[in-house]
């Protein structure tokens, strides 16, 4: 987690432009997130069957996947997963270790379309090490350097989960005998209630994480007086992107209180403000998208919104600058 330099503002930007129309968007099903337990307080969801329709999605893939997918889709591969052919739809989970973010877990599940008997044997071919488990094909991906082992388990042709073997056992165990998982988290249910098919591409999260976000997003900010404070003040965020000939992306984040917002929204409007006379000389085309880019609040919300026409999009994309830093 420390090597996130993104602000959560920008950051998916990065993971989530891709995706084309709003109103084509699927949704993550209730069955799916019930496999993530109650603890998770960060939900991503890539709808990439819509996302492949946009005449973007290949220049975007290959200069904005985050480092997190681009692991994904090596380790895949050695069960002859393809993410481009075999692959829908993309969701996981994160939650700290201890109660922490110093140290994150990451579960989750792609569906799509598999051929078993193929993935038996690109297994045996690299030698990986199977089992079942609740009636799923367990493979493992080898450890970490904390002896932490990594997983896929296919519960049929449709859906793989993949994580920490723990982590990918207690979902096949939600899913065999139920028990508390994120479902039951009203914060997070109600976020993504919010989100969910009103965008291809989502990310919500909580109080933790979105502190978290909010602090990497000061920079070396955090550490004046207040800004902790200011960033436990924060209490949620939630991200939506889309994309057909333009981009588009929404932040919105809830505050404790209307005076919490007020003060964020500042700090926000500040921040934007710093950011584009730094690019003004050497990007302009980017300049120009902070200068249009609008922070808004109602009550206790604070809301940014991005919006990058085609034209500047191209532009963008054309010199390799579209990852917006801070």
């Amino acid at each position: 987690m420390n090597s996130r330099q993104v602000a959560i503002l920008l950051a998916f930007l990065a993971l989530g432009a891709w995706a084309p129309s709003m109103a084509r968007a699927q949704a993550l099903s209730a069955p799916v997130l019930a496999l993530y337990p109650p603890q998770a307080g960060e939900v991503v969801f890539v709808d990439l069957q819509t996302a492949r329709r946009s005449p973007h999605f290949a220049r975007l893939k290959e200069q904005l996947l985050p480092q997190r997918f681009r692991d994904l889709e090596r380790v895949s591969a050695a069960l002859g997963v393809d993410f481009d052919r075999n692959v829908d739809r993309l969701s996981y989970a994160v939650l700290g270790v201890d109660g922490g973010t110093e140290q994150i877990e990451m579960m989750g599940v792609v569906e799509g379309s598999y051929d078993l008997r193929e993935t038996q044997r690109a297994a045996a071919r690299s030698k990986l090490g199977t089992r079942a488990y609740r009636g799923a094909q367990m493979f493992s991906l080898g450890t970490n350097e904390r002896g932490v082992e990594f997983v896929f388990a296919f519960r049929d042709n449709a859906t793989c989960l993949f994580g920490s073997s723990a982590q990918v056992e207690a979902m096949l165990d939600r899913a065999a005998k139920g028990g508390a998982n994120l479902l039951d988290d009203p914060e997070m249910r109600a976020l993504i209630n919010e989100v969910n098919r009103s965008a291809p591409i989502w990310l919500v999260l909580n109080g933790q994480f979105t502190k978290l976000g909010v602090l990497q997003f000061l920079g070396e900010g955090a550490s004046l007086p207040g800004a902790e404070t200011l960033a436990e003040r924060v209490r949620n965020a939630a991200v939506r992107i889309t994309l057909e000939r333009s981009l588009d992306s929404t932040v919105t984040a809830r505050c404790a209180t209307s005076a919490d917002a007020a003060w964020f929204s500042t700090l926000l409007e500040a921040a934007v403000y710093f950011q584009r006379q730094r690019v003004n000389a050497s990007n302009p085309t980017l300049a120009r998208v902070l200068n249009d880019a609008r922070v808004g609040r109602d009550d206790d919300r604070v809301s940014f919104v991005v919006s990058i026409p085609e034209s500047d999009l191209a532009t963008l994309l054309e010199t390799r600058t579209f990852t917006l830093h801070f």
